[in-house]
């Protein structure tokens, strides 16, 4: 299995993914008037996630599963990873044209049949894993929920295919699928690969795993507080979210002992800096989602349009995509160029500016104070990781050098 193969496409669907990010905010700042902007929403989330978080997560975990499998039985998850590349294209072009209709709707419900096929099929190669494999559980975990999460976007279609849209369902629906990719499978499956990462020695995450895999049903509810949760639910959300965030400190206070491991770093100290970024993302992730058990802030603070597109960002491109850019550095799937360098880092301050900006617009908003050029800046924030993007990719052609 071509492994690097498949991680150079991601980075070249990262660039597909800012591409469409620029053309919203080009059309929110600027006279635009091609292209429907919800059909481009479409377009670029659900591209986002299938073809760059899931496919890296796909290549990911096949890599891990081509040290315990012959290679004819590798050959399979090439298939599937092409098959889910192809639909997530599909998926791109069709909500371009025409948004949520026959032909985007199809590639939508295609692109879930190959995660149920691609989970079960993992799920019986897990077998062939040494016993009591670290990673092992994390990765049934993030597949079952990944399957899980299917039924926001089948709840979505029949709706949609029905014509009948009820805005509390499809709120709950869009929601479920949020929470169990961002938080299921997008966390287990990254999870997975960061544990198979660890050096020998290094004190295990089972017990905490249990708790997070226990808690990541519940906390689905905080992200509908505002449809009346009787209080028994509401106590149970509010519990599984605070063991949620404890869990992850103790987590995290680990992964920062690594430096006291001896082992042998191959990648450059400066690749260390995206796996403290995303962190650090991921941390002020938990603790967003501890704060917003307080019902009346939770719907104050997640009512305001940029604070949940600042949210969603700081996971999609603050947590998994910074993790991501650094994850492909340290095993030498993206070659250590002077241009990657300079690249990756200027994507970095894409992300931060891109936070920034939001999170000011959102702020501001509770004073109703409009932001002089607020639009220009978050375009400008778009330009700056689609560009990072596009040099990233270019520079996988020139001769790596790795001591940069």
């Amino acid at each position: 299995m071509n492994t690097q193969k498949w991680f150079r496409i991601a980075i070249f669907n990262i660039i597909v993914v800012a591409l469409y990010g620029s053309l919203m905010r080009y059309k929110i700042a600027f006279d635009f008037p091609f292209f429907n902007q919800k059909n481009l929403l479409h377009a670029h989330s659900h591209f986002a996630f299938g073809g760059w978080v899931s496919h890296l997560i796909y290549t990911g975990l096949a890599w891990l599963a081509a040290k315990y499998l012959s290679a004819e039985k590798i050959k399979k998850y090439h298939w599937l990873i092409l098959a889910n590349l192809i639909c997530s294209f599909g998926m791109l072009i069709a909500f371009t044209i025409e948004g949520y209709k026959f032909t985007s709707i199809t590639f939508s419900t295609l692109t879930l049949i190959v995660s149920f096929i691609y989970g079960w099929v993992y799920i019986k190669d897990l077998k062939s894993f040494p016993a009591n494999n670290p990673s092992a559980p994390w990765i049934k975990t993030g597949l079952l929920l990944n399957i899980l999460s299917a039924a926001g976007p089948l709840a979505l279609a029949y709706t949609m295919a029905i014509k009948h849209v009820d805005s509390y369902f499809y709120l709950g629906s869009v929601y479920y699928y949020l929470h169990f990719q961002y938080s299921g499978w997008f966390f287990f499956g990254s999870m997975a690969l960061v544990i198979a990462a660890l050096p020998k020695g290094f004190p295990s995450l089972h017990n905490q795993f249990k708790v997070l895999a226990a808690t990541a049903i519940p906390t689905f509810f905080l992200s509908i507080l505002w449809a009346k949760l009787p209080m028994w639910l509401y106590i149970l959300t509010v519990i599984a979210t605070v063991i949620q965030f404890v869990t992850w400190i103790i987590i995290l206070k680990k992964l920062l002992t690594l430096k006291n491991y001896k082992a042998e770093q191959t990648y450059p100290n400066w690749v260390n800096i995206f796996f403290i970024a995303a962190l650090f993302s991921i941390t002020v992730k938990f603790l967003l989602q501890t704060i917003s058990v307080i019902p009346s802030l939770s719907q104050l603070v997640f009512g305001l349009r940029p604070i949940v597109i600042a949210y969603l960002h700081l996971v999609l491109l603050g947590v998994y995509s910074l993790f991501y850019i650094g994850y492909l550095f340290a095993n030498q799937w993206s070659a250590i160029t002077p241009l990657a360098k300079i690249s990756a880092f200027s994507f970095l301050v894409g992300v931060v500016f891109n936070e920034l900006f939001l999170g000011v617009q959102g702020i501001v908003a509770f004073a109703y104070i409009p932001i002089p050029h607020i639009n220009e800046l978050l375009f400008f924030a778009a330009i700056l990781l689609f560009s990072s993007a596009l040099f990233l990719y270019l520079s996988q052609w020139r001769k790596p050098r790795t001591n940069s």
